[in-house]
């Protein structure tokens, strides 16, 4: 049985399709945004919400590549969590969000695979477990979506 893993699919997937509990979900914000707004500098903000939707991607990547085993990945600098510019501009959202969409769909794929004794399986070249990771990328994936609210409004 699989059944907390499961859930946890389950939760990932409201954040990021829709009907939580915090209100949009990141794809409703994402898919509400006006393109001219997605690479806008805000004085109160390192990051555009295009960076942040980056990040999202990137940090779906990491697990992704851990769930398969690659104990070398990681994410060592500021392109890697947080994209170039020309992957953050507005000219690529759409590819942006396509990239976002796919990726989401591969990790969910990928965790489909498992049970839940992956929940207690360290993560490769870390010091957590997949509970931890996966569990985080929610709470991750809410704190994000909060601050691309801030920044469209």
């Amino acid at each position: 049985m699989n059944k907390e893993l499961e859930k946890i699919i389950d939760n990932l997937e409201t954040v990021f399709r829709g009907d939580a509990w915090h209100g949009p979900s990141v794809l409703e914000i994402l898919n509400s945004l006006p393109h001219k707004v997605v690479d806008e500098k805000h004085g109160f903000s390192k990051r555009t919400i295009s960076q942040l939707v980056y990040h999202l991607v990137a940090w779906r990547k990491f697990i992704i590549e851990k769930l398969n085993d690659n104990i070398h990945y990681s994410l060592e600098n500021d392109e890697d969590n947080w994209g170039t510019t020309a992957m953050t501009s507005k000219e690529n959202w759409l590819q942006l969000i396509q990239l976002f969409k796919d990726t989401q769909k591969q990790l969910v794929d990928l965790l489909e695979e498992k049970n839940d004794d992956l929940l207690n399986k360290r993560v490769p070249g870390e010091h957590y477990d997949f509970y931890k990771l996966l569990t985080g990328m929610i709470q991750h994936d809410t704190y994000h979506l909060g601050m691309i609210w801030v920044l469209w409004e």
